[in-house]
């Protein structure tokens, strides 16, 4: 029990210093995360080609779960090993981002509206009330859209700053179990 509350202290701690490694360098850590989009691909073809194989076993072979597979595996290990092609998932996904959070604020804005419409129109007490929080809220989820398409790293930076917050936060949450056990 002594070893485990050590170990998770261990771990804890050092989960601690690479969620600071990563909010002291939030670009390096987005990127990462095509690395990663590489990884799960790999890992993704090695199950389907090991349930093609049971399913071979027992005559319910499919041609194209193989080929999936085998794609998943080649892409994946051609992301793994071409750090141009990570830069550009990274650049392509924070743009797919950007855009998903610019049309994520328009529609808060356009429900905000419609909201203070029905509030006005039926003078309703609950509902419509703080429709402004909803349009506040709409107009800097648009500028931070806009920003961002304008500027893909702002992007990458604020989820390279919350993977290192999270990572510390899970550090931190095993250190203090660690700490509460009894040994």
């Amino acid at each position: 029990m002594k070893f485990a509350k050590i170990t998770t202290i261990i771990i804890g701690v050092l989960m601690i210093i690479s969620g600071l490694v990563c909010l002291f360098s939030p670009g390096l850590t987005y990127l990462g995360l095509a690395y990663a989009i590489g990884i799960g691909m790999i890992m993704d073809a090695v199950g389907r080609i090991v349930t093609w194989w049971k399913y071979r076993k027992v005559g319910l072979f499919d041609g194209w779960m193989l080929v999936g597979a085998i794609l998943s595996l080649v892409f994946g290990i051609i992301l793994i090993g071409d750090a141009a092609l990570q830069v550009s998932v990274g650049v392509f996904i924070a743009y797919m981002a950007a855009i998903w959070i610019l049309i994520h604020g328009i529609i808060h804005i356009v429900r905000a509206v419609k909201i203070h419409r029905f509030h006005k129109d039926w003078d309703t007490v609950v509902i419509g009330k703080h429709w402004w929080v909803l349009l506040l809220f709409g107009i800097v989820t648009v500028l931070f859209g806009v920003l961002s398409v304008m500027n893909p790293a702002i992007i990458m930076t604020a989820v390279g700053t919350f993977i290192g917050l999270g990572i510390i936060a899970a550090g931190a949450n095993m250190v203090t179990v660690a700490l509460s056990l009894r040994v």
